[in-house]
C-alpha cells in the first residue's frame, strides 16, 4: 500500500512538473541577454524587458488583444446574466445545452463556417467580426459560472425582497446581483483570459490590421523561430495571469466554480 501511495504521489508531482515546466523555462530564458533563444542562458539581464516599449508592432498586437478580450467579455457578461436568470429554474436542459454548445464544436470547423457567414455579411476581417466570434467563444464559460452562482444562492433572498415590496428589478439590483457578483467576476476574468490567449479562432478570421498578440507570435514562430522580445512579453503576461489567479483564489475562491 505504501508503495502504491508513493507511486501515486510521484505521478502527481510529475504531472504538475510537466504542466509548469514550459512556463518556468520561458521565464528563465526571458532574462537571457543573448540575441537568440539558448538554454542554458548565457547570463542574467533585463535587456529584452527594457526593449519592450520600443517594439510598436508587439505593443499594438497586445493592445488589440486587450481591447478584443475586454469588449467580448463585457458583451458575454451582459448576455450570460439574463440567460442564467431565465434558465436557473425548471427543466431547461435543452436550452442550457444550446447555450453551452460552442464548447463542443471543433473551433476549426466553426471558424470555417464563420468565414462564409462573415463573407456574406460583408464584415470579414473587421474588428466587429472578431468581437462577435469571441463573445460566442467565451459566453459558455461565463454563463456556466453565473448559473452555478445563482443555483448556489437560491431564490429565498429574492422572495424575501418581493415580500417586502421590492419589484423584480430592485430585487435583482440590490439583492441578487451583489450575491452573485463574485461568480460574475470569476466568469468574466476566465472569459477574458480565454479570449486573450485564443489562437485558432482568431487566426482564421482576423486580418493583418487587427492581429492579436497570440496570432502574431504563432505566425512569427512558424516563419522566423523564437524571438527574445516575444519571450519577454510572454514572461510579463504569464506573471500577470499568475497574479490574477492567486488574487482570484484568495478573494473569490474561484476554483470552486470549476
Amino acid at each position: 500500500m505504501k508503495a502504491l501511495t508513493g507511486l501515486y504521489h510521484a505521478a502527481v508531482w510529475l504531472a504538475i512538473l510537466f504542466v509548469i515546466s514550459p512556463m518556468l523555462l520561458m521565464m528563465v530564458v526571458a532574462f537571457n541577454p543573448a540575441d537568440y533563444f539558448s538554454f542554458p542562458p548565457q547570463g542574467f539581464s533585463l535587456r529584452w524587458f527594457a526593449e519592450i516599449p520600443g517594439h510598436t508592432g508587439y505593443r499594438n498586437s497586445v493592445m488589440n488583444s486587450l481591447k478584443l478580450a475586454a469588449t467580448a467579455t463585457a458583451l458575454a457578461v451582459l448576455i450570460s446574466i439574463p440567460a442564467a436568470l431565465g434558465l436557473r429554474r425548471g427543466d431547461w436542459k435543452a436550452l442550457e445545452l444550446a447555450v453551452l454548445s460552442p464548447l463542443f464544436f471543433p473551433l476549426v470547423i466553426w471558424s470555417l463556417g464563420l468565414l462564409q457567414l462573415y463573407g456574406m455579411a460583408g464584415i470579414n476581417g473587421t474588428f466587429l467580426s472578431l468581437v462577435l466570434a469571441h463573445t460566442v467563444l467565451v459566453m459558455p464559460f461565463i454563463f456556466r459560472v453565473v448559473l452555478q452562482s445563482l443555483r448556489e444562492t437560491g431564490t429565498r433572498y429574492e422572495e424575501a425582497a418581493h415580500s417586502l415590496g421590492a419589484d423584480k428589478w430592485t430585487a435583482f439590483r440590490k439583492v441578487t446581483l451583489p450575491l452573485i457578483a463574485p461568480g460574475v467576476l470569476v466568469g468574466a476574468v476566465f472569459g477574458f483570459l480565454i479570449s486573450f490567449t485564443d489562437v485558432t479562432l482568431t487566426m482564421f478570421i482576423s486580418s493583418s490590421g487587427n492581429a492579436t498578440f497570440p496570432v502574431r507570435v504563432y505566425s512569427e514562430q512558424r516563419s522566423e523561430g523564437l524571438n527574445q522580445i516575444v519571450l519577454a512579453w510572454s514572461a510579463v503576461i504569464t506573471f500577470v495571469i499568475f497574479v490574477i489567479s492567486l488574487a482570484g483564489e484568495k478573494l473569490a475562491r474561484w476554483s470552486r466554480y470549476f
